[in-house]
């Protein structure tokens, strides 16, 4: 019988399995960093600081001091202020006890222009209630450097304790320039009236 050759068998390719596999590892990688990309996954950088979030300052059950004698203050239409010095005694050195100061009258102006701008919490309350009205009179005392050593409301006819709670965090917020003398108790009265239309 005569023999027959075969034809040889075709060489093996061994490297086929791996290079494919390396390409599906590549892929998915690829695939995996568009989606993080597109879900917002950066990371904030490890020397930046979480930001921060400050509550609004809380209100003190604290009693009000005994309201001064009401002045008469005209409704024209906006908040008026008039800032009056309350209560005498030794000078002292900080916050604590009789405040014997006087407000000078870049402490006065500053006193009244914050509470003409307590007037964005007046109109955020008319958003809730329309006919919200009346006057309101602020106890602050402000220290030797002009800190807010406190601030309450003195007396309110408005009745409206979110207002109360906005305009007495907007006055503790803030610093004012240093009266003369040592600390100074004062009195700012504002009168809430809706602006007409003229």
């Amino acid at each position: 019988m005569p023999e027959t050759s075969l034809p040889p068998p075709p060489p093996k390719h061994g490297g086929g399995g791996a290079f494919i596999a390396a390409a599906v590892v590549m892929l998915l990688l690829m695939g995996g960093l568009i989606w993080w990309k597109f879900k917002g996954g950066e990371e904030p950088k490890p020397t930046e600081p979480p930001p921060v979030v400050s509550a609004p300052p809380p209100v003190l059950d604290e009693p009000p001091p005994p309201p001064p004698p009401p002045e008469v203050v005209p409704d024209a239409g906006k908040a008026k202020v008039a800032v009056k010095r309350v209560g005498g005694g030794p000078v002292s050195g900080g916050c604590n006890g009789e405040c014997a100061g006087s407000p000078t009258a870049a402490l006065q102006s500053a006193l009244a222009g914050k509470a003409g701008a307590s007037r964005r919490c007046y109109e955020r309350a008319l958003l809730q209630n329309a006919t919200l009205q009346g006057r309101m009179k602020v106890a602050v005392r402000v220290g030797p450097q002009g800190q807010v050593c406190s601030a309450n409301i003195a007396s309110n006819s408005v009745g409206d304790p979110g207002l109360a709670n906005c305009v007495i965090g907007m006055f503790r917020s803030s610093t004012f320039p240093p009266p003369q003398g040592g600390c100074v108790d004062t009195a700012v009265p504002m009168n809430f009236v809706p602006k007409t239309n003229n």
